[in-house]
This record gives structure tokens, C-alpha cells and sequence, in this order.
């Protein structure tokens, strides 16, 4: 039987494509790609020509009986857009395929927007949970965020820009105080790597651009528990002082900044309240 290998390819940088990969790319009589213009890039930065047969999520069933029969020709490679395919990526269904029929299948691996974001939280991460892009739809996205909220361990998920600001809004009522690393165009020119709460990051990323890989902390031993005095008394201070200081300013950052001063509590706990109770 032939062999299907599942080989990783750059989440950004070129240079990030292992040798080994690039001995697997230059081999295969065909490569099974996502998207062929950004794999022809790939191809021609390692000068290899070989080729390319399209496979992606509106694909049928019919294709996928089609390509994977050209395994009964020779070996070929299975590529994702960036990273590593099978994961969050329609080549799932291919490499199912493959082993149905008995072919060998072997992973090439190599970069992972998934892994390399988990390798620089920051966080001590034994285990965690990747739930791939957030739904786009408001409750959905809701609910799975208190999913994970009430889970110990550590979270990753992608995000697009234009809906980063409302996903972030949610983890604002969702999260509290649950620190985040978010991993912007990671790998690529404009790499950024931020850590803070919801509350922070919605100040900071104003204008989202790029593509956001979202870590969060795994749950503290002492976290969500019920609500103290302490906190009731704090939910008081911070809508009394809102309600006063409201109409001397037009955004809501500048009244949480005002907010803040004034009962000196911290400012993503003021955003949190203020956003929940408006």
C-alpha cells in the first residue's frame, strides 16, 4: 500500500519548515492542499513542482473518494494552509479515508499555531482543551466560554479580527480576573504576544488586525467560588460612583478610569461591573 504523510506546514515564516519536510514535499508525486495558491508558495520556496490537488471544506464525499485513490498510484502529502493537518482542518476526512483503505499514514510534524501558543503562556500547562475557532454566533460563543470558565485546566482557541472585540466583551462577564495570553499573526512579521485579563485586552487590541490565538490560565484552585461581603460591598462602591460620575464622560473608558480612582479598585474588576449592570 501507499503512504499518506501528514506533513506540518509554517503558520507564518517560511524558514519554520522542517528539513524533513521539505524532503517529504520534494518526493511525493502529489500533494493534497487546502488552498493551492498558498501551498504553490510553500512548493516554490523549496523549488519543487509537484502536483497539487485541491481538498477543502466544501469538498464531497466523491472527492475524497477520488483523491484517495490516487494513493493506489504512489505516495502522496497531506498539507493544511498553516500547521499541522488533521487538526481543526478538513484533511481529517482524508486521512480517515486512508486508513479505512489500509494505506499507511505518517505524521511529518512540525509547526503548530496551537502548540507554540501553549509553549509561551506562561501558564504551567499538563493538560488543556483546543476548541478551534469561537462560534460566530453570540449565545453559542457564550455558553462555550462558561464551559470553559468552570474548567481546570487550560484553554486555547483562534479568533478572527472583526470578531475579537465582541468575543473579548463576553470573556470580560465570563472570565473575571482569568489571565489570558493572546498570540497575534504569531511567527509572522507582525508577531505580538500579549498577557492580561478581557478587560485589558479590549483596551489594548482597539483595532484588531491579524489572526489571534487565545490561551487561557487554567482554573486556580481558589477561583469561582461563591461571592463574599467583600465582593458585594465592592459591586456597591463601583455602581455608586458610575451612577455619580456618569455623565461627565462619553466613553465607558474614561469612566472606568474615573471609576477606578475613585473607589481604587482595580480596573477590570470596574469594567466587569459596570458592563454587566448597564
Amino acid at each position: 500500500m501507499s503512504t499518506l504523510y501528514i506533513v506540518a506546514t509554517p503558520i507564518g515564516n517560511l524558514d519554520d519548515l522542517t528539513l524533513r519536510a521539505v524532503r517529504i514535499l520534494r518526493e511525493v508525486p502529489m500533494v493534497i492542499a487546502e488552498d493551492t495558491r498558498v501551498t504553490r508558495k510553500i512548493l516554490d520556496h523549496i523549488q519543487t513542482n509537484p502536483r497539487i490537488v485541491s481538498f477543502h471544506r466544501r469538498s464531497l464525499r466523491s472527492d475524497i473518494d477520488r483523491i484517495v485513490g490516487y494513493l493506489s498510484q504512489g505516495d502522496a502529502a497531506l498539507v493544511s494552509d498553516a500547521g499541522t493537518p488533521g487538526v481543526n482542518d478538513p484533511g481529517q476526512k482524508i486521512v480517515s479515508a486512508a486508513v479505512a483503505q489500509g494505506h499507511n499514514v505518517v505524521p511529518v510534524p512540525g509547526p503548530s499555531s496551537v502548540m507554540a501558543a501553549l509553549s509561551i503562556s506562561g501558564f504551567y500547562v499538563d493538560q488543556f482543551a483546543s476548541y478551534g475557532f469561537l462560534p460566530s454566533a453570540g449565545g453559542k460563543r457564550r455558553r462555550l466560554l462558561r464551559e470553559i470558565a468552570q474548567q481546570p485546566i487550560a484553554a486555547v482557541f483562534f479568533e478572527t479580527p472583526h470578531r475579537l472585540t465582541v468575543a473579548l466583551q463576553d470573556m470580560v462577564d465570563v472570565f473575571n480576573d482569568r489571565q489570558l495570553t493572546i498570540c497575534r499573526e504569531m511567527t509572522k512579521i507582525h508577531e505580538e504576544v500579549w498577557r492580561g485579563t478581557a478587560a485589558d485586552a479590549l483596551e489594548h487590541f482597539d483595532n484588531p488586525r491579524g489572526e489571534f490565538v487565545i490561551v487561557v490560565a487554567p482554573l486556580d484552585r481558589g477561583e469561582r467560588g461563591p461571592r463574599s461581603s467583600s465582593d458585594r460591598n465592592a459591586k456597591k462602591q463601583i455602581l455608586t460612583a458610575a451612577s455619580e460620575l456618569a455623565d461627565r464622560y462619553d466613553s465607558r473608558r474614561d469612566l472606568v478610569d474615573a471609576v477606578a480612582a475613585k473607589t481604587r479598585l482595580p480596573k477590570n474588576q470596574v469594567y466587569e461591573t459596570i458592563h454587566r449592570n448597564s
